[in-house]
């Protein structure tokens, strides 16, 4: 405490304010600011945090619990729909699976019947005679039929169709119930699968041994009568069990010989149906096509299967009978309905084979009930989350007190030898700098402290020794740089000396007017015009583009200027133009080591009868105004100079008229064009057009840095009279 006292009294004292305590008042304030500012933003969050937490909780316990509650509801429609479909398909996979056996079994009856040979006569119990288990194939002969007696063909007969008895046991496989194939001549093949506490088969006891008689049976008539496959409403069996009949008729070689049936106990069915419901939660039905319950697990209320068969579309709810209505119709849905004196989610799905439905029904006081549970269980942990919450709150507000105050102590006792650690060297960098700024660049700090105040150190030295370095160096360059520029100022002079003169170089002329324009991206550039004349009335104009700039731009320009124009000077014929090309492209090519090309676009105007003879090699299109009207001339014809030895230049003509115009140029114009904004010049001369055309060039760039050389050259033909144009446009005309 009494170093803490110390250090508080160093900070605290009046008088000159140096690095030392400076430092000392910056670590005191800046802890103690911060602590405040800090630790009144934790406590009042964390008092906040807390009162919002438990206002809060209760409203989320309970908006959790009807969130949780609806999405359940949600989930559980859903998932009842989707049972409702999928016990619905499983019931359709039953019926389906049990009728194309009967089907395949009547057939084999019929392939018996009809073709006996084929087949091995077997001997099965007779139930009227013995005692028959279950899941045994047996036949039964109706009593009126012993009376009559047995004539040998029958017993063949029967002999033969017992043949189908392992079909019928693979058949049995399937389902629950009773197989049956009853002939029209009074007996039967039949096999029991009831387990009837084992008393084995239904015909082997009496009463029904002395006195069943199947051919009074409404299945019976019917399939007789219809002679196809019928499936019927539940109804009760003869061994004392509700079952459906799945019935199809076989033949013999006269018709109809008798009936193949497959009875399906309900029970079966109902346990198929429900037997995915692990908790019992929800329960399945069977309505037919006129809206009454035929098979149910229910033993009651309103979704029994009971002797009354109970017709849902009478429901006393409106919305269980127009549920029903939609279930009769052979639609899929869900509905909330009130039955029995509760309420209740149906969902219901159809068996269009049959043309029933199936409905799933669950209790909404299962929802409910989860809905509750989830509350009361968000509740709780909301609560328990608030106490331990406002615990860890308060052991970390005594925590961050305790911690603030060693905090404090260990920084400003480290403070202290950090203060006086720069001081010192510090104070030595003020000195050398300040010799430094006075000029004595040979003054050097020596700190050595191991930090960055020793790399500060080493940087001055460092600096004053590049400075050194730096100002002899600058001396050199400034007199290499001076050399330079006076150099490349005389090539400029030299280039712009080798152009004519482009401001208006004919004044005495009057059948023409030209001007012309260059200017180089950098000192020196690789574009260059040209103009001079064969003769009196043959007037040579020349626009060019070298590949690169600076100064082998200008060199190799120099070369082609000068071969082009002495090869066409020799030639002294505007008809051998093209002539001239091919020899200068060669020689060109001869002397160019460094691979470099050029666009040439050259023409020859005959000033008396405005024929103007030209070649374009690789270049620009020139502009063509006449009759007030600007286009484009065709495109370039022949390639670039300088690139494939021995091309072959053709000349194209162009007829100039009084006021035609002709506008060559290279790529530095086009370069800077768009369409959003467009050239707009005037036409009274050649030089005033060419300005204005390098005026909007350059308001077009907005004071960018010209990124290529600009040449522009335009002639304006006037005509020497109107006669001898007339006579001369006749003479030479050719169309470009």
């Amino acid at each position: 405490m009494d170093k803490l006292r110390k250090i508080i009294e160093i900070i605290l004292q009046r008088g000159e304010q140096n690095i030392y305590r400076r430092i000392l008042h910056t670590a005191l304030w800046g802890s103690c600011v911060t602590f405040m500012v800090m630790g009144g933003i934790f406590l009042v969050s964390m008092l906040i945090l807390h009162y919002g937490l438990h206002e809060q909780g209760k409203d989320f316990s309970q908006k959790m619990g009807d969130y949780l509650e609806k999405n359940f509801q949600e989930e559980v429609k859903d998932r009842l729909t989707e049972t409702a479909e999928l016990r619905a398909q499983m019931v359709g996979r039953l019926l389906k699976g049990c009728s194309l056996s009967v089907e395949y079994l009547a057939e084999t009856m019929s392939d018996t019947l009809q073709h006996p040979v084929d087949y091995k006569p077997k001997e099965l119990p007779v139930a009227n005679f013995e005692e028959v288990a279950d899941n045994v194939p047996y036949v039964y002969y109706l009593p009126e039929l012993l009376k009559q007696g047995l004539s040998p063909e029958l017993n063949q007969e029967v002999a033969v169709v017992s043949s189908v008895e392992d079909d019928i046991r693979r058949m049995s496989r399937r389902y629950q119930g009773s197989i049956l194939a009853v002939s029209t001549k009074g007996y039967l093949i039949r096999m029991d699968m009831l387990d009837l506490d084992g008393k084995g088969a239904v015909l082997s006891h009496e009463p029904l041994c002395s006195t069943y008689d199947y051919r009074n049976k409404e299945w019976y008539q019917s399939v007789i009568t219809e002679d196809r496959l019928i499936f019927t409403n539940p109804y009760m069996a003869s061994y004392g069990r509700p079952c459906i009949s799945i019935c199809a008729p076989y033949h013999d070689a006269g018709g109809v010989a008798g009936v193949v049936v497959a009875d399906i106990d309900t029970d079966y069915i109902c346990r198929q149906m429900d037997g995915s419901d692990v908790d019992g939660s929800n329960f399945s039905f069977i309505m037919d096509r006129k809206g009454d319950v035929i098979i149910s697990s229910r033993k009651e209320g309103a979704f029994a299967a009971t002797d009354m068969n109970q017709n849902l579309t009478k429901a006393t709810d409106k919305a269980m009978a127009e549920t029903a209505e939609r279930m009769v119709a052979g639609e899929t849905g869900i509905a909330l309905v009130h039955v029995d004196g509760g309420e209740y989610y149906l969902a219901y799905a159809p068996l269009p084979e049959m043309g029933w439905s199936v409905g799933t029904v669950i209790d909404t006081t299962v929802i409910s009930a989860s809905g509750d549970q989830a509350e009361e269980y968000v509740n709780d942990v909301f609560e328990s989350y608030d106490y331990e919450l406002g615990k860890f709150f308060l052991i970390k507000a005594i925590g961050a007190i305790l911690l603030f105050v060693l905090t404090l102590y260990l920084i400003l006792r480290r403070n202290v030898k950090m203060a006086r650690g720069f001081a010192e060297p510090i104070n030595t960098l003020i000195k050398g700098v300040k010799e430094i700024a006075e000029g004595n660049l040979d003054r050097k700090l020596s700190i050595q402290t191991g930090d960055e105040l020793e790399t500060l150190a080493e940087s001055f030295n460092n600096m004053t020794n590049e400075l050194t370095i730096y100002m002899d160096s600058l001396a050199k360059t400034t007199a290499q740089k001076e050399h330079i520029e006076t150099e490349l100022s005389v090539a400029t002079r030299i280039q712009t000396g080798m152009l004519p003169d482009g401001t208006h170089p004919f004044p005495e002329r009057q059948d023409f007017d030209m001007a012309a324009l260059m200017r180089p991206a950098r000192e020196v550039g690789g574009d260059f015009y040209d103009f001079y004349f064969l003769d009196e009335h043959h007037l040579v104009l020349t626009v060019a583009d070298v590949s690169d700039k600076g100064v082998p731009a200008a060199l190799f320009m120099a070369i082609s200027k000068t071969m082009l124009k002495e090869n066409l000077l020799f030639a002294g014929d505007p008809e051998r133009l093209g002539e001239v090309f091919t020899e200068t492209n060669s020689a060109l090519i001869r002397s160019n080591k460094e691979n470099m090309f050029v666009t040439v676009f050259c023409g020859v105007l005959d000033t008396v009868t405005g024929v103007f003879t030209y070649v374009n090699a690789g270049h620009n299109p020139p502009v063509i105004r006449q009759n007030g009207r600007c286009r484009y001339l065709e495109l370039a014809q022949h390639p670039i100079m300088g690139i494939v030895e021995d091309l072959s230049y053709g000349v194209s003509r162009l007829q100039l008229k009084n006021g035609d115009a002709i506008f060559l140029y290279t790529d530095g114009v086009t370069e800077a064009a768009n369409e959003k904004r467009k050239f707009s010049v005037s036409r009274d001369s050649a030089e005033h057009e060419i300005e204005g055309i390098y005026d909007a060039v350059r308001e077009f760039a907005q004071g960018a840095a010209q990124s290529d050389d600009i040449t522009m050259l335009e002639l304006i033909y006037y005509g020497s009279s109107q006669e001898s144009h007339m006579l001369d446009e006749q003479k030479y005309y050719a169309a470009p």
